[in-house]
């Protein structure tokens, strides 16, 4: 790398993506809207589904959604407001979260060896495994939609720093090539100062998430390190695991990021429980199937 392109710089490069909108990829702000009402018991259903209706592209993609084998609703549902009567808000929030996300996620991500189906597959199967250990782990107090949410997002911060530093990603992946065992967030910040994980964090702050939220994302790498919510961020960390090792959206990095024993130790999760999500992993992809294919 030539002096013109320190870590230094290019870490600055980053600062200034992040507080400039225009250069970021857009998210509704519906979305960050909806994460807020969702904790809201007084929430004016009515109104909310009527603010909702004014997005077209929300509206047909929630009614489509919402009649899939996925969500298996009891009766047709033709509305918005149909939607969230019969599913619940928290289950339209990860509709319209899964829709909004679409656009950004499902994308060819060629720096990191990934093509847009398989981005998008490993965001929804992380999501939906994440969701799955909230279920197993009601104790831990994590919602499905939100542990659903953050396992969605998780990767987010990759779209961002391929969009803009191709370059310094030949210098990561001849690294990577040169070191298979190497961790590729660890060349991440050696060359940019911030691996995809911290991007997409910052990325979800500017977005006006939740902080347990922006958490998960930031250190689903090192759920350690969480303090806002660490049953959240080890459930993203443990499911992104199990999709990779799963062959599901397995990127330049390969299999390079272990399993971490405090993450486990954080979720009482033991080795049944683990064998039944990976076992599960078929069913997780045939589910999923709608939504896939969007």
């Amino acid at each position: 790398m030539d002096a013109a392109n320190t870590q230094a710089e290019i870490k600055a490069r980053i600062d200034g993506l992040l507080e400039d909108v225009t250069q970021l990829p857009p998210m509704p702000a519906m979305v960050a809207r909806l994460n807020a009402l969702v904790q809201d018991p007084d929430v004016d259903m009515k109104a909310l589904a009527d603010e909702i209706s004014l997005d077209p592209a929300i509206t047909a993609a929630i009614i489509r959604l919402s009649n899939s084998a996925f969500y298996r609703p009891s009766r047709a549902i033709r509305s918005v407001q149909e939607a969230i009567v019969t599913l619940g808000l928290r289950v339209v929030k990860n509709i319209v979260v899964v829709a909004a996300s679409k656009g950004i996620l499902k994308v060819n991500l060629d720096d990191y060896k990934m093509e847009a189906p398989e981005m998008w597959d490993h965001s929804l199967a992380v999501a939906e495994i994440a969701a799955s250990i909230a279920r197993i782990k009601k104790t831990s107090g994590v919602p499905e939609d939100v542990a659903f949410t953050a396992g969605l997002l998780h990767d987010i911060g990759k779209v961002v720093l391929v969009q803009h530093f191709h370059k310094v990603f030949l210098q990561i992946i001849a690294d990577m090539e040169a070191q298979p065992g190497t961790s590729f967030t660890e060349l991440e910040r050696r060359y940019t100062g911030y691996s995809h994980d911290q991007v997409g964090g910052s990325l979800l702050e500017r977005w006006g998430f939740p902080d347990e939220l922006v958490e998960a994302v930031r250190y689903n790498y090192h759920p350690e390190q969480a303090t806002v919510n660490p049953a959240l961020c080890s459930m993203v960390h443990v499911a992104n695991v199990i999709a990779l090792s799963g062959g599901i959206g397995v990127d330049i990095g390969g299999l390079n990021e272990q399993l971490s024993g405090a993450a486990l130790k954080t979720l009482e999760l033991g080795d049944r429980e683990l064998e039944a999500l990976y076992g599960h992993l078929p069913e997780i992809l045939e589910k999923l199937s709608d939504l896939r294919s969007l």
